[in-house]
Order: C-alpha cells, then structure tokens, then sequence
C-alpha cells in the first residue's frame, strides 16, 4: 500500500506522505488537477535518465509536480470548495493502483513542459500501472469493479487519449464500460462516489464513439430539492414582473420540442440560472450535488435517441436541433480541457446547421427558440463558411421578429437559456457581427420575385 516509506516503484517517499498528498492536492486554476509530490521523485527517477541533480539544469527546465496534472472539465472549484479534494483525494492514499496511476498521469504532464531535447517517456511506470490494473480485475467481486479501480482505468485512459492514442484509450474506455455494466452503470457509481462517477462521465464524453452503459438507458434524473425551489422562485418573478424586467420563459414543449428532451432543458435552464460559480454553492457536498445533476442531464441527452429527421415533423426537426444546440452551449466551454469534448462539439455543430437548414429554408418559423439555436451554433468554435451562415440566418431571424439591439437580442436568449456568466460576452460578440452585417449595406428584400419569361 502506498502508506509505506516506499513503494513499488523504487520511489523513495517520505514519511506522513497520505498528510501531504491529501494537503497539497489543490485546484488552483480552472479546472487543473494539481498534486504537490515534489519531495517523491525527480523526472530522472521516473525514466532512469542520467539528470545531474534536482537543483541543476532539470530545475530550472521542468515544472514540478504543483502543475497541470489532469484536466477534467466541468469543474470551476476554490481552494475552500473542492469536491475532487474532499470526496477523492482520500482515495488515492489508500488504493496502491490508483495512487501508481496518479504518479502517471503527473508525470506524463510533466513531460509536455520539458524541452523536446529532455522530454522521456515514463515506460517503467506506465507498465507498472497496467500490470497493478490487470491484477485488480482479475481480483474476486467487488475488488476488481471497486470505485477506486475505476478511476485507475479511466486515469490510463485519460493519459492516452490525451498522447492522441485514440485507439488504445477507446480500448480502456470499453473496457471500463464492462466494469460499469457489472456495477449497475453509471447511476450505482453516483450513489457510492458521486465525484468519481462524474469523472467518467467525462471520459465516455472525450471518447464519444463508446456508448454509455446499456443499464443506464432507462435511468431517470433525479431532481434535487434547490431545482423545485428555483422553479418556484421564477414563477413568482413571473407573477411579479415589471416593465418587462422579468420575461416569461418560454415553454420548450409548446414550441414542439419533445417531451423527454424539454425536460432536460428544463434542468439546463435551471442550473443554469441558479449557480454560475462555485461560490454560488455553500459547501463541496453542494458543488458535488449540483455537478452531479449537470452530469446526469448531459448523459441522459446523449443516451436518448436522435429524433428520426426522415419523419419530415417539425417536433422532430427541433427536438434534434435542440439537442445539438445543449451539446454546444455546455460542452464548448471545456474544449481544450483533459478530457477534451472538441470531437463531440464538432461534430454536433455539423448536425445543427444540417438541421436548421431546412427550417431557416422553409420560413415562417421564426421564434425566440430559433434565435437561440442559431446563437449557440454561432458561438461554437467552426470554420468561417459554417460562422458565415449561422450570423446571415441569425440576422434575418431578428429581422423577423424586429429584434434591433443587443439589449433586444439578450432579453429574448433569457427567455430560452442563459448562462449569465458564461453567455455574455461570447453571443454580444456574435451580435456585434450580425450588427457589421446590417451596417454593410445588406438588403433584406423577402418580398422580391424574379420574373423569368416563359421559354417558348
């Protein structure tokens, strides 16, 4: 276990290490996994390659081991509320496999802020850790399926992926899909370790060709007591509004958005509405129940099956654009963070112009709805053809519904959702674009015909 003076590895570690792993494992920046084990080991003794000393050229080239361990994107914590800290990190102390691996993926960060010239690759304890793996699944039920055996295979996963190995993360993130069938999928790791199920969550997203647990299916998302309270508290501003400072939301099922998708919608909205930051939540075991739900949501939309397009139904139409538009709103943010999302978001970007083509083709469907879809696919990271036609489309859907200021265009996206705090300067920029568009002279003529004389 690693609570000894050394482990497996031939890593000195010193004494009370459990104390100061669990003290020194910190978010200090935006969703960075950080880990202070300076005193264990130096890049050298993780490689064998021959560096003079820690104090030398090595230290004045590496970062330590205080920085850019491991990404996982949907989390914003504070040094005072931190649920990898509290519900985590007492795992990684305790659990030989898991805390091998940690080492891993500490090390393989390393690495990518050394100089090429010093950069080594960690074989020894990467075999390591697949052979301390490969031992816990062929432990008897429950070991080998154990909360902390997971995080190891995902942390593997994590490390490979993030090399660009596609194939062998798919390889450990279908196997890790095995393990969850065993425990009852994704749901029962909520129960036991809400934290760590989040974490591979993340991981199936990164993946996204792998899908989640068959017994998740039909897993019903558990509303918490605050989204009742909110929901409450929105329909009494509704009740009390004034001069138009609080507009009614708008209703996802009468717009024709399909009920189990409005539903989901519904729980964005509100989240959305009810914590920005960390700060909005009093406590880690608050920010873990309010990730856990976001969590849930999202996999629950990417389970349900894509609306069938070949029917020709608007309902249809729009339930499978909406869930595109979710796709992008929450996952584009965490692009560029381990597990990256970026495959996922491009690829439902893709299908939400194919998707809107035809309802933008077909007219008279301008709604606020319709505003915020083409909004969200604007925003999202793309090529400039595909930014192109979603600022044209967006142009003439304000048009339509005489929408002439930001102030306008704003009050009409918080009426479907809004992230105040994550939404605003990215759709005003968008905005500012579709202004640049008016200002250039573009005609809006709908009403014009072109009469073309019949041949003879």
């Amino acid at each position: 276990m690693p609570t000894s003076n050394s482990v497996t590895t031939g890593i000195r570690v010193p004494r009370r290490t459990n104390q100061r792993l669990r003290k020194d494992l910190l978010w200090r920046s935006r969703g960075v996994w950080i880990v202070d084990i300076r005193p264990l080991h130096t890049a050298s003794s993780l490689s064998g390659a021959g560096h003079k000393s820690p104090n030398g050229d090595v230290a004045t080239s590496l970062q330590d081991f205080s920085s850019h361990i491991f990404n996982v994107f949907p989390y914003y914590p504070t040094p005072t509320l931190n649920p990898v800290l509290e519900f985590f990190a007492p795992l990684i102390t305790k659990d030989t496999t898991l805390f091998h691996v940690t080492l891993l993926v500490s090390a393989f960060r390393l690495e990518q802020h050394l100089p090429p010239k010093e950069r080594v690759r960690c074989i020894r304890l990467s075999k390591l850790c697949m052979d301390l793996i490969q031992n816990r699944i062929n432990e008897p039920f429950p070991g080998c399926v154990s909360d902390e055996t997971l995080a190891a295979v995902a942390g593997v996963a994590v490390v490979e992926h993030e090399k660009g190995s596609l194939r062998l993360s798919r390889i450990h993130v279908s196997g890790l899909k095995q393990m969850l069938e065993v425990r009852g999928g994704l749901e029962s790791i909520r129960m036991s370790n809400p934290t760590i199920a989040n974490m591979l969550f993340c991981m199936f997203v990164a993946t996204a060709d792998v899908d989640f647990p068959s017994c998740d299916a039909r897993a019903v998302v558990q509303r918490p007591l605050w989204f009742y309270q909110s929901l409450h508290a929105t329909h009494d501003l509704r009740s009390t509004n004034v001069d138009g400072l609080n507009p009614s939301r708008l209703d996802f099922h009468a717009h024709g958005v399909l009920a189990e998708y409005a539903e989901l919608m519904l729980n964005i909205r509100m989240l959305a509405m009810t914590y920005q930051t960390a700060q909005d939540c009093s406590s880690a075991t608050e920010y873990q129940g309010v990730l856990t739900f976001l969590c849930a949501t999202l996999q629950r939309l990417l389970t349900l099956p894509v609306p069938d397009l070949l029917m020709g139904s608007y309902e249809r139409t729009i339930t499978a654009a909406c869930r595109h538009a979710l796709i992008i709103h929450v996952f584009a943010q965490w692009c560029g963070h381990q597990p990256d999302p970026s495959l996922l978001v491009s690829t439902a970007q893709h299908d939400l112009l194919a998707t809107l083509r035809p309802l933008t083709e077909r007219g008279g469907v301008s709604s606020n709805l319709l505003l915020w879809l083409l909004s969200v696919g604007g925003t999202c990271p793309c090529g400039p053809a595909q930014r192109k036609w979603f600022v044209s489309q967006l142009a003439d859907t304000a048009a339509d519904l005489g929408i002439h200021s930001w102030e306008g265009m704003k009050a009409s996206l918080k009426q479907v959702i809004w992230h105040e705090h994550q939404d605003d300067r990215q759709h005003r920029d968008l905005w500012n674009q579709v202004v640049e568009l008016r200002e250039g002279g573009t005609l809006h003529s709908p009403q014009m015909v072109y009469r073309v004389p019949p041949g003879e």
